[in-house]
């Protein structure tokens, strides 16, 4: 095993040489505005892509109630189209068979957002929610709502729906227990599914400033990339703005950035202690950026609300990189399971002591680095990787995209280069799955990329960098080997006349 690892790092540091993806990076010449509602105002992004439809931006500005009214109401089609495109795709296609699947597997959504997920909701979340089942009512959608909170659940769910059926031990207890099938070999999974995050910044950057992103690899060419979101929160209330980058009928973060500089992100850990009794992570993730001023402020917010499905996720902080002295915690890598969360800073000892297999003869497989945090799929805190349900060999895809990551940050550093915009984009760019072609993009559908957004958070002046999924069929083209749009997000934050 030793060996294997040492192939592998030998192999990455000889490709991170090579030619990289070095995303395509387009200006804004427009916004377009299509409607409005109150002082929300829904637009389209003019800007020259590679996307047969470009992506929308969506500012919303108001009461709690209001924003969720104004999202419901100017985007009902974007959302039932988008509910309907990913249930058919991920069922197989539109017949009426897979129409009975979906009216039941959405009852069964329902019950768990209503008896379960939703409990934990914050009550400003919950106005918005109820302001956009109204919103898109007055348009005609009377199920919108509730497509909306579906996905919210799906969106909780584990990476293996195999591992749903722990979720329903730990709900019903004894009652299911007969169903849990023994535990299995630690495999690796399907490609899909998996993402990747960092965060770099003092010495490794230029002006040492903070640059992070997040890869979202999930199920491609579902059809939902044809309402690509941009989604700006202004709530007319103490609560900080934030940007978040998503799709229509998700609602919450995946990936976003808020107006005081902190930045938020999402990676699947399998793990086999989870639960629905929690804070559903998508809007969880939103709290933190509506209610944190920096790093420490973000983790006591973590620590006072609760985990469900095991997750990895990170919180970075601009405001603490523009202050940063060494030793200073700048970026937390959290990797979480129900009930339990381990913190990582960067160049952690845990990371550095990690072998695999877990005793004398095992190989290392973690290589932290000072001023760099990020993860792919898999955990090193020994808790979670003792209830971690996939394989975290050397060879694994996820070690795999792991050491891209770590690769890159030596890279630079072997050659002098500070990370701005364009290495931390082109770091964001080969950490997303395109296949086997890690370093380049090529001409075929390998890959499941569908997000990859770089954050340039500042106090000033806060910049992000999204792309998308594009094309379908033979045409599709993993995100980051699209446009990537260059968003300065700043002015959408202001309240005016508050």
């Amino acid at each position: 095993m030793k060996l294997l690892a040492v192939v592998l790092l030998v192999t990455l540091a000889v490709a991170a040489q090579a030619q990289t993806p070095n995303g395509n990076i387009a200006d804004v010449s427009n916004f377009k505005a299509l409607r409005s509602w109150g002082d929300s105002t829904l637009y389209q992004i003019e800007a020259t892509t590679n996307y047969a439809v470009n992506p929308y931006l969506i500012h919303l500005v108001g009461t709690r109630y209001d924003m969720g009214y104004a999202y419901g109401h100017l985007l009902v089609d974007e959302i039932r189209d988008n509910y309907y495109s990913l249930l058919y795709s991920l069922l197989g296609g539109k017949t009426v068979e897979n129409e009975i699947t979906i009216e039941v597997l959405g009852l069964a959504l329902d019950w768990q957002w209503k008896n379960y997920l939703s409990i934990e909701v914050t009550p400003q979340f919950m106005m918005e929610l109820q302001g956009l089942e109204y919103g898109a009512r007055d348009k005609g959608c009377t199920q919108c709502g509730q497509y909306v909170t579906r996905a919210i659940v799906l969106a909780n769910a584990p990476g293996d729906l195999k591992d749903f059926i722990y979720i329903l031990l730990r709900e019903f207890n004894s009652t299911v227990a007969e169903l849990l099938p023994e535990r299995s070999p630690k495999v690796e999974p399907a490609k899909g599914l998996q993402c990747s995050m960092f965060a770099v910044w003092g010495k490794r950057t230029a002006n040492g400033q903070l640059f992070s992103g997040r890869n979202l690899d999930w199920n491609k060419d579902t059809g939902i990339n044809k309402y690509k979101m941009v989604v700006v929160n202004v709530p007319k209330d103490s609560s900080f703005s934030s940007v978040s980058i998503g799709f229509a009928a998700l609602y919450g973060t995946i990936a976003g950035m808020s107006s005081q500089g902190l930045t938020v992100h999402e990676a699947n850990l399998e793990e086999n202690e989870i639960s629905f009794s929690g804070f559903p992570w998508t809007l969880r993730l939103r709290y933190i950026m509506e209610n944190a001023k920096n790093i420490d402020q973000a983790k006591e917010l973590w620590e006072a609300t609760n985990n469900t499905v095991g997750f990895n996720h990170m919180v970075a902080s601009g405001p603490d990189a523009e202050n940063y002295t060494e030793g200073q915690t700048v970026a937390l890598a959290m990797e979480t399971m129900y009930g339990y969360t381990a913190y990582f800073a960067d160049n952690d000892e845990r990371e550095a002591d990690a072998l695999y297999p877990n005793n004398a003869n095992g190989a290392h497989i973690g290589f932290p680095l000072k001023e760099a945090v990020w993860r792919t799929n898999h955990g090193y805190d020994p808790v979670i990787r003792e209830h971690y349900e996939w394989s975290q060999s050397p060879t694994s895809w996820s070690m795999q995209r792991y050491m891209f990551l770590h690769e890159a940050f030596v890279y630079y550093d072997s050659q002098n280069t500070l990370i701005d915009y364009q290495e931390a984009v082109n770091i964001t760019s080969i950490a997303g799955d395109k296949g086997k072609h890690a370093y380049s993009c090529e001409d075929n559908t390998d890959g499941s990329n569908v997000i990859s957004v770089t954050f340039q958070p500042h106090t000033s002046k806060s910049i992000l960098y999204a792309a998308w999924e594009s094309g379908s069929g033979d045409k599709w083209r993993p995100g980051v080997c699209s446009t990537y749009i260059k968003l300065e997000m700043t002015d959408w934050f202001s309240k005016p006349g508050w």
